[in-house]
């Protein structure tokens, strides 16, 4: 793929590597294809039929999973990976071992978006956000379904908080949905109104206090949930399609444009951001996907033709604790 154009220089972040491992795009607004979850230097992919797991440090390549569909949503977390398709294909499974914890059809039409996380009952739980106007909750000890969220639209993200009290949705209109969420149900708690097209994907900052929204007008928004209030807002060119809150205590929120360009900025003084354009000199690759590293040392950004890689100036973002606030 070659190096990527020159990142505007403000000290965040400067770039690594590209790495030639493409993450394929099935559908042209879900960019949710690329996770690092587990070490920072072992990458998820999506790649046509397969999950694939990249070791960056070995060069090694294996598959996740090999699938009879081409996924539109992936998630990988707390050992395990899961994959949704265009028609309500699920296929979950236990990283160690490679054993099926679910594979089949879901009911709805497109599975979205996946999100593995623990509930405020501390379980491991699976949330699909389907077409259907529905997240449907699966454990994923068990795989069975243990509840279903009906929402007022096509649900295209959900993200639940840190602590497991608070789930935030958006989809197929201009809201952001929070809910209230105990051990056996989901309670819509406030509804916020900020974007003029529909919301593309969500994300809680690792504290719990505030969830971003990525929206297809090219906004992104950061909410404080204790006070209900903007804390700021960001415009691109482009439609907005992914956003991601980096791992405390970095805090740092990064969103992607729907093509070429990541951007990256600071949470303790907004007005600080790094634009980082990913593709090469007369080039704009469409983004599939971004993540941060568990550390938060590397964030990762990627394409069908490649993974830009970057390092995140973590020494001077050390000095502050994280709380968890939600």
């Amino acid at each position: 793929m070659g190096a990527p154009k020159q990142a505007q220089a403000s000290g965040l972040c400067s770039y690594a590597a590209t790495y030639d491992r493409g993450a394929t795009i099935q559908h042209w607004q879900l960019r949710d294809l690329v996770h690092c979850p587990q070490r920072d230097e072992e990458l998820f992919c999506v790649y046509r039929h397969r999950t694939l797991r990249h070791d960056l440090r070995t060069g090694v390549t294996s598959v996740a999973q090999d699938l009879g569909f081409e996924p539109t949503s992936m998630a990988v977390g707390h050992g395990y990976v899961a994959a949704g398709g265009q028609n309500s294909q699920l296929d979950v499974r236990r990283l160690a071992g490679g054993d099926i914890v679910y594979k089949g059809h879901c009911g709805g039409s497109v599975n979205n978006a996946l999100h593995i996380a623990r509930d405020a009952s501390q379980q491991l739980r699976l949330f699909v956000c389907n077409n259907d106007d529905t997240v449907k909750v699966y454990g994923l000890a068990s795989g069975a379904l243990v509840t279903m969220l009906r929402c007022p639209v096509a649900v295209n993200y959900a993200a639940l908080s840190p602590c497991g009290r608070h789930l935030v949705c958006v989809g197929d209109n201009r809201h952001t949905y929070l809910f209230a969420a105990t051990p056996v149900c989901y309670r819509q708690a406030a509804v916020y109104t900020e974007a003029c097209d529909a919301g593309m994907c969500c994300a809680w900052s690792a504290s719990g206090s505030m969830f971003a929204s990525a929206s297809q007008d090219g906004s992104c928004t950061v909410w404080d949930h204790r006070s209900a209030g903007v804390v700021t807002r960001f415009h691109t060119p482009l439609a907005c399609r992914n956003v991601k809150f980096s791992p405390a205590p970095l805090d740092l929120l990064a969103f992607s444009e729907h093509r070429s360009r990541c951007h990256l900025v600071d949470c303790r003084m907004w007005g600080r951001e790094q634009v980082l354009d990913v593709g090469r000199p007369n080039s704009e690759p469409d983004i599939s996907g971004l993540s941060f590293s568990p550390s938060g040392r590397r964030l990762y950004v990627g394409t069908e033709g490649g993974i830009a890689a970057y390092d995140v100036d973590t020494m001077g973002r050390r000095g502050f604790p994280a709380f968890e606030l939600c």
